[in-house]
């Protein structure tokens, strides 16, 4: 399920990505290179931060209020040095959700499971120590 959603292209470990808005420049960027999401998706990321942080202690899984991608997917950034995040948080993993309107049931799996695995510091203690897009997706897996 993570492997349709998460790909090689859309993972991205890296020191300098300091804060929130360096992350949606770089999401809402490359996906909309991709032709993923519309020029709009960063202030539909905004919008949905501004309800309530997407950040799940160590972990933030960005998304919009609504399922309107071209295409769903979903991009990853690991920063082993802490990313400033929305409401005075600290992450270091997001997880980015693009969802196109026909699979707002795979959104829900997908988003469930995610929540379920980074309840537990020690699983995300593990996810953000993964090198790779190959680590990260075979950690995934094992966690579900």
């Amino acid at each position: 399920m993570f492997n349709l959603l998460l790909q090689f292209a859309n993972f991205i470990k890296f020191n300098d990505l300091k804060d929130i808005d360096e992350v949606f420049d770089l999401v809402s960027s490359k996906l909309e290179r991709q032709k993923v999401v519309h020029s709009d998706f960063k202030e539909r990321l905004y919008q949905r931060e501004q309800m309530s942080s997407t950040a799940f202690g160590r972990i933030a899984i960005p998304h919009s209020l609504d399922m309107s991608a071209q295409k769903s997917k979903g991009f990853v950034v690991v920063n082993p040095h802490g990313i400033k995040w929305s409401s005075g948080n600290e992450v270091y993993l997001v997880i980015a959700l693009a969802i196109d309107p026909n699979n707002k049931q795979l959104f829900r799996e997908v988003f469930d499971e995610l929540s379920d695995i980074v309840t537990d510091i020690n699983n995300v203690t593990e996810l953000i120590k993964c090198k790779n897009y190959s680590e990260l997706i075979i950690k995934l897996v094992k966690l579900l």
